[in-house]
């Protein structure tokens, strides 16, 4: 009897043994341990110096590369906005330059021939435009090149001339409500379509509102246009 009761005993606790081993090594391990991760290329070669480049023309400012539309703009007034929704998180661009709140204030893309679908890409950019410029942000063209662009500190002198208003802190009062927000929101609006409409007509500096500002024309701006010479800024010669 000694003997049975030794070996049920035994035979017992070999079987919790096997129990716990199965919980612990086998059910209990994620489906997922074994998975392995390789890292990929999130900028090439010329994106990485275009956003050397950036950096260098907005030293201090945080300039951001491949962002997506959803996360620099949000929907504050739209008959639909679910599918105003929909068109942010069909659209990104190449770089984002922030003001000092983190608030996107330029945004680039990088110059690129569509010849296969060039009205859809026409139409595309022509609607992320439009959306930029609602919330104030100045799309531009860039060259596909570093060695295309100007000197930094002359890029910079003249998207100062082409950047879009705001309302300025200390001039208009903080909206308390949803339609003292409007009432601004619309005042800003009336000031882009102003801005642009100043430079409209000119066969060197003119971008109506459907348009996206290239390198040519925003290099042509007149400061003397806007009455606001920028500082530290000389043309080169021509």
């Amino acid at each position: 009897m000694d003997i049975l009761w030794t070996g049920l005993a035994m035979g017992t606790a070999l079987l919790l043994l096997c129990g716990w081993l199965f919980v612990r090594f086998v059910r209990g391990k994620s489906p997922d341990a074994d998975d392995r991760y390789a890292p990929e290329r999130i900028l090439v070669a010329d994106q990485m110096q275009m956003l050397d480049y950036l950096h260098d023309t907005f030293p201090g400012q945080a300039v951001l590369p491949n962002v997506a539309m959803k996360d620099m703009l949000s929907v504050r007034r739209a008959k639909d906005k679910s599918r105003a929704s929909q068109r942010l998180n069909e659209h990104k661009v190449d770089f984002v330059v922030c003001d000092p709140e983190g608030k996107p204030t330029f945004a680039f893309d990088i110059e690129r021939y569509h010849l296969s679908n060039a009205d859809a890409w026409a139409e595309r950019v022509k609607v992320k435009n439009r959306m930029l410029k609602t919330a104030g942000v100045r799309f531009v063209f860039l060259k596909n090149g570093i060695h295309r662009m100007p000197a930094p500190a002359e890029f910079r002198a003249q998207l100062k001339l082409a950047e879009l208003p705001k309302p300025k802190s200390g001039t208009t009062p903080k909206p308390q409500t949803d339609a003292d927000r409007d009432s601004v929101l619309k005042e800003l609006e009336s000031q882009l379509s102003g801005f642009d409409h100043q430079y409209n007509g000119s066969p060197n500096t003119g971008f109506r509102d459907s348009e996206v500002m290239g390198l040519s024309g925003l290099m042509d701006l007149d400061p003397d246009s806007r009455h606001r010479p920028p500082r530290g800024y000389s043309r080169r010669g021509r």
